[in-house]
C-alpha cells in the first residue's frame, strides 16, 4: 500500500517524468573483485588498450543529486537531522503530513455538501504548491532557493562509494571492461538551463582530458543527458574534444510525454478514468489490480466534478512551482511542439528571461541533426540505442499512460523511437506499417514486427533497437554489453558483431547481474568459496550454467531469461543463500482479482463515470 501511494502521488504531481528507476542494493555486501565479468563471450578478449579515451557519462533526470542549502550554502535539515535532496524532487517528508492535514476540513465539508468548491481547488493547489516549494523556480528559469548540485571531479575509481554509482547507474560490464579509471560522470541540475550545463561540460571535459593527458573522450548520453549534448554541439560545433557520441534512449528529439502535461492533453474519458487507469497502476505496481478496483469503486464517494478539480488543482500547482519556469523542463518537449506552448506561457512580457533561455536551446535543437553530421564528417562516430514498440501505458510507469499521445506512441515507455534515434519511422506500438510502405522500403532496416524504419535516421547503420525494451536500459545485460563494445571499438557498426543485430529484443536480466547482490555473483561465491562443501556447489552448477548459457544467448528474450532466474534463486535458496522464488500471483490473489473486477465493471455499468451522487441527481431528473 505505502508503494502505491508514492506512485498515486507521482500521478497527481506528474514530476516522475523520464526517472530511470533502479532497485536498492540488497543489504548483503559484495566484493565488486570476486566478480568475473568473461561470462560475458563475446567480450572476452576486451583489453584496456582498445579503450584510448576516457569515457564521460551524461546521465538521466533523476541522476543528478540536488542539496536543499540556506543562505550559507550549507545543507538544511529536516526534523529527523537529515539533508534535504533528490533528483528529480526535493521534499522535506518531515512537513508532508502536516501540509496535507490542510485538505481535510474543506474535502470533508465537499462531501458532506457532496460539491465541489473554490476552496478545496485552492486548498488542493496551495498544499501541492507547499510540497514542492524548494524547487520553486521563478519568471527567469532560477531556482528561487540556493540548491547546490552534487558533482564529481574524479573517475570511477576513485568514488567514495561506487556502490552508490551502480546502484544509480548499473553500468558495471562497461566500467569493469574499459578500466573505472577511465570513467567519469558528469552531473548537471534538472532545475536549470541547459546551455549553461552545456558551458559547464566544456569545463569538465578540459579538466578530465588535463587528468588522463587524453587528447578527446568518449560521451555516453543516458536519457535526460541528450538535452545537455545537444546543447553542447551547438555551443562547440567543432568537436575537436570527442572520439565517440554513444546515446542510450536520449531524448534527442524530446518527448510528447512532457508537451501532454504542459498542454494539459489527458485521456480522461469515463472508461479510462474511472475503470482502467487505477487499476493498471496497481497492476503493475504489486503484479494484481484487486485494489486498484476497490479504489474506483470508493472514488466514486466523490462528486465527478470535485474530483476533477482536484486533480485539476494539484497538476495547476506542479506546472506553476516547477516546470513552466524551468528551461530544463523546456528542453524536453519535441521541436514541433515548441511554438505553440511558448506562446501559451512564455510570450507575455513577464518570461522574457526564461523565453531567451528556452529559445537559445529551440536552436540547439534545430540544428542537431546538422551539428551531428558536422561531427561525424569530422570524424567523430556517433552511435544511438533505442527501445521500440511499447506506448506509455507500458514498462514501470505506466502512469503516463493518461497522456493522450499514449494512443499514437512507439517508444521505449517514456521517449519515442524516432527522438532517440534521430528520426527512425514509426508506426503506433502493435500496429504495422502499410503495404505500400513496405512494398517501397528497404527490407534490411524494417523492424521484425514491421513498426519501425530505421532507414530514416541520421545514422542508420550505427543505431540499435530492442524490442519491447523498456526506458530502464540498465536491466538489460545485452544493451550494457553493446555500449562497452561500441565503446571498445568492437561494434562500429550494425553489420559488425553478429552478437548484436540492428533489431533485438529487450529482457530483464538486471537480478542476475546487478553488482550488489546479483544471482549469478552470489552463485560465483557459492562456487569459489571456502565456506560452502562441494554438494553444495553441485546444487548451484547446473542453474548456474543455465544462466550462463541464456546470458550467452544476445539475442534471447525474456521468458528464458526470467525461467532461469527462478532456476538459479530456488538453487541459492537450497544452499542457504536468499530466500526462494513465490510467485506473487496466487490463486486467492487472482480470484479477489477477478472478485473486484466484477464489481467495478458492474459499478460501471450502472452508474457510468461519476459520482454516486451524480447518478443519485440525475435519477430525480
Amino acid at each position: 500500500m505505502k508503494r502505491f501511494t508514492v506512485r498515486l502521488l507521482a500521478v497527481i504531481l506528474s514530476l516522475a517524468l523520464l526517472i530511470p528507476a533502479v532497485s536498492l542494493a540488497s543489504s548483503a555486501v559484495y566484493d565488486p573483485e570476486t566478480q568475473d565479468y568473461s561470462i560475458y563471450p563475446e567480450l572476452g578478449d576486451y583489453t584496456p588498450a582498445d579503450a584510448v579515451y576516457p569515457t564521460i557519462i551524461l546521465p538521466g533526470i533523476n541522476q543528478s543529486g540536488m542539496v536543499y542549502c540556506d543562505e550559507n550554502w550549507e545543507p538544511v535539515l529536516d526534523a529527523d537531522g537529515n539533508q534535504i535532496s533528490g533528483g528529480v524532487i526535493l521534499i522535506d517528508s518531515t512537513t508532508v503530513t502536516s501540509k496535507v492535514i490542510k485538505l481535510v476540513p474543506s474535502l470533508l465539508a465537499s462531501l458532506a455538501m457532496q460539491q465541489s468548491s473554490a476552496t478545496l481547488a485552492d486548498t488542493v493547489y496551495n498544499v501541492v504548491h507547499e510540497i514542492l516549494a524548494i524547487q520553486q523556480m521563478d519568471n527567469n528559469g532560477e531556482t528561487v532557493n540556493n540548491l547546490m548540485l552534487e558533482s564529481f571531479d574524479m573517475p570511477i575509481s576513485e568514488f567514495p562509494d561506487k556502490d552508490w554509482f551502480y546502484r544509480m547507474l548499473p553500468m558495471e560490464p562497461v566500467a569493469k571492461m574499459i578500466g573505472e579509471e577511465n570513467v567519469y560522470l558528469y552531473t548537471f541540475p534538472l532545475f536549470g538551463d541547459p546551455m549553461q550545463s552545456a558551458e559547464d561540460l566544456r569545463t569538465y571535459i578540459d579538466n578530465v582530458k588535463a587528468e588522463t593527458g587524453s587528447d578527446k573522450v568518449n560521451i555516453v548520453t543516458i536519457s535526460l543527458g541528450g538535452s545537455i549534448l545537444t546543447a553542447y554541439l551547438d555551443l562547440y560545433p567543432d568537436c575537436a574534444d570527442v572520439n565517440k557520441i554513444i546515446n542510450i534512449v536520449s531524448v534527442l528529439g524530446g518527448t510528447d510525454l512532457m508537451a501532454d502535461f504542459m498542454d494539459r492533453r489527458f485521456n480522461i474519458s469515463d472508461e479510462f478514468l474511472y475503470s482502467e487507469y487505477i487499476p493498471m497502476i496497481m497492476k503493475e505496481t504489486n503484479g494484481n489490480a484487486a485494489l486498484g478496483y476497490l479504489i474506483n469503486i470508493l472514488l466514486r464517494i466523490l462528486p465527478k466534478q470535485t474530483f476533477y478539480d482536484i486533480l485539476t488543482a494539484a497538476f495547476s500547482a506542479v506546472l506553476d512551482t516547477v516546470i513552466l519556469n524551468d528551461p530544463q523542463f523546456w528542453a524536453m518537449l519535441p521541436g514541433e511542439r515548441y511554438e505553440a506552448l511558448a506562446d501559451r506561457y512564455l510570450r507575455d512580457g513577464e518570461h522574457d528571461a526564461l523565453l531567451a533561455k528556452t529559445d537559445r536551446y529551440q536552436k540547439a535543437r534545430m540544428n542537431l541533426k546538422a551539428n551531428l553530421s558536422a561531427a561525424d564528417a569530422a570524424g567523430v562516430r556517433v552511435y544511438n540505442i533505442a527501445g521500440y514498440d511499447l506506448s506509455y501505458t507500458d514498462g514501470d510507469y505506466n502512469y503516463f499512460g493518461i497522456v493522450q499521445s499514449s494512443a499514437d506512441a512507439n517508444c521505449d515507455g517514456i521517449i519515442p523511437v524516432g527522438s532517440t534515434t534521430l528520426g527512425a519511422s514509426s508506426v503506433p506500438a502493435g500496429t504495422q506499417f502499410d503495404k505500400s510502405y513496405l512494398d517501397a522500403a528497404d527490407p534490411k532496416y524494417i523492424s521484425p514486427d514491421k513498426s519501425v524504419d530505421a532507414s530514416t535516421c541520421l545514422f542508420p547503420d550505427r543505431t540499435w533497437f530492442f524490442d519491447k525494451q523498456h526506458h530502464e536500459v540498465g536491466r538489460d545485460d545485452k544493451v550494457l554489453r553493446l555500449i562497452t563494445a561500441i565503446v571498445g571499438g568492437y561494434a562500429d557498426d550494425i553489420d559488425a558483431m553478429p552478437e548484436f543485430p540492428q533489431f533485438n529484443v529487450g529482457r530483464f536480466t538486471r537480478p542476475l547481474i546487478r553488482s550488489d547482490g546479483g544471482l549469478v555473483f552470489r552463485a560465483q561465491e557459492v562456487l569459489n568459496g571456502a565456506d560452502y562443501t562441494d554438494e553444495q556447489k553441485a546444487a548451484v552448477r547446473p542453474a548456474y550454467e543455465d544462466t550462463l548459457a541464456v546470458l550467452k544467448d544476445t539475442m534471447g528474450g525474456e521468458d528464458a531469461a526470467a525461467s532461469v532466474k527462478i532456476e538459479l534463486q530456488n538453487a541459492l535458496a537450497d544452499v542457504g543463500v536468499g530466500e526462494h522464488y513465490t510467485d506473487p500471483n496466487t490463486w486467492t490473489k487472482s480470484a479477489l482479482e477477478m472478485l473486484m473486477k466484477f464489481l467495478n465493471d458492474l459499478v460501471m455499468r450502472t452508474i457510468g463515470g461519476q459520482g454516486y451522487s451524480d447518478y443519485v441527481k440525475n435519477l430525480n431528473k
